[in-house]
C-alpha cells in the first residue's frame, strides 16, 4: 500500500476502512489492521430497481444450470440495455448487505435466525429467502434459496411445472430420499413419472424444467 496516501493514514487510525489496496476483491473481508470486517463501498445507488434484481437472479440462476431456464416472461426474455447494465452492477456488488437489498426491495419478513424473506413480483407464490452471515457492520448474503409463501404445495404428478414447485415439496410427493447436499444451489433429481424415467432440475430450490432421462 503507498504509506504517503492519506486513505492508507486514516486506515492505520482505524478512521475508515482502507479498500485501495487491501487483498481481495470488492466485496467483505476480514481486514489485519482494523481486526474486523471491511466494509467497502459503495452501496447499490437507489436508481436501482426491483426489476433489475429479478434480471440479477434470472442471470444467477441461467449462470448456475444453463440448459434448465424456461422460457422468460417480457420483459426479461430481451431485457433492455438499462436492466443489461444494472445486472453488471449488481454481479459487482458480490456480497450485499441485507440492508442493501431492503433499500431497493423494501423491508424483508424474517424467516427464521438469520434468513431473511423477500417478495418478488416475478414469484408471486415464492419468498426469496437470503441466508446472512451477521457481523459487526451489517448481515451480509451468503446464499439464497426460494421458500413457499402462497397458494398449495404441489398435490399431484401434473404440478411439476416450471416455476411452480420447491424441491422440499416434490420430495415429499415422489419419496425422494433426502439429498445429502441440501444447501447446494443445482440439483438433478431423477424420479419415475407414468413409468417413464424423468429427470428434475432445481436451482435456489425451485423447479426449472422437467424433461424424460435418457437410459443409455
Amino acid at each position: 500500500m503507498p504509506v504517503g496516501d492519506e486513505l492508507y493514514r486514516r486506515h492505520e487510525r482505524r478512521e475508515i476502512y482502507f479498500t485501495g489496496g487491501c487483498m481481495g476483491g470488492p466485496e467483505p473481508w476480514w481486514c489485519w489492521s482494523c481486526e474486523r470486517f471491511a466494509d467497502p463501498e459503495p452501496r447499490p445507488p437507489r436508481s436501482m430497481t426491483v426489476e433489475g434484481y429479478q434480471l440479477y437472479v434470472l442471470d444467477d440462476m441461467r449462470g448456475i444450470a444453463p440448459e434448465s431456464l424456461p422460457a422468460l416472461p417480457a420483459p426479461y426474455d430481451d431485457p433492455p440495455a438499462g436492466l443489461v447494465e444494472e445486472v453488471r452492477r449488481w454481479r459487482a456488488m458480490q456480497s450485499p448487505k441485507i440492508k442493501d437489498l431492503a433499500a431497493i426491495l423494501g423491508d424483508p419478513v424474517g424467516g427464521g435466525p438469520s434468513r431473511h424473506r423477500f417478495a418478488l413480483p416475478l414469484w408471486p407464490d415464492f419468498w426469496l429467502e437470503h441466508t446472512s452471515m451477521d457481523t459487526e457492520v451489517g448481515e451480509y448474503v451468503l446464499d439464497r434459496r426460494f421458500v413457499r409463501r402462497a397458494g398449495e404445495p404441489m398435490r399431484s404428478a401434473d404440478d411439476m411445472r416450471p416455476w411452480s414447485v420447491l424441491r422440499l415439496e416434490a420430495e415429499a410427493f415422489f419419496g425422494w430420499e433426502p439429498t445429502r447436499s441440501p444447501y447446494m444451489y443445482y440439483h438433478v433429481m431423477p424420479f419415475q413419472l407414468g413409468g417413464r424415467p424423468m429427470e428434475a432440475y432445481f436451482v435456489h430450490d425451485l423447479l426449472l424444467k422437467v424433461s424424460e432421462r435418457s437410459e443409455s
